[in-house]
């Protein structure tokens, strides 16, 4: 996450926590979830442990964004897309509303992450 910048549109390639009722398999590949996660880099939260959050989509009607929030431990990987692919002003409200909400306050919805602000 060194070098990441607020702005910047990345693929966070990172593996989930996954469940079954299957029989455990032999096989210790069968428990790696990989996922590809895309979005633009806010910022880095967390109170217990270290999370990374990428905005994945914005409705800017409704000035909220959907979001991930991913465990840094859980990284295997950030690649850098493309930086300046959201509007500025967009941006730093966005910014500005994650700096100032404790992670204790983030809502979720039944949709997943929302952050709305003002």
């Amino acid at each position: 996450m060194d070098g990441l910048r607020l702005g910047d549109a990345v693929r966070v390639e990172w593996l989930d926590a996954s469940e079954s009722t299957r029989v455990l398999p032999s096989s210790e590949g069968v428990f790696d979830t990989p996922i590809w996660s895309y979005g633009v880099f806010p910022c880095v939260k967390g109170l217990r442990t270290r999370h990374l959050v990428i905005a994945k989509e914005v409705i800017v009607q409704d000035r909220v964004f959907h979001y991930n929030v991913i465990t840094v431990g859980m990284v295997e990987r950030v690649v850098l897309l493309r930086s300046g692919d959201l509007d500025s002003k967009l941006l730093r409200e966005m910014s500005r509303r994650v700096e100032e909400t404790p992670v204790k306050k983030l809502k979720m919805s039944r949709r997943g992450g929302r952050l709305g602000w003002v």
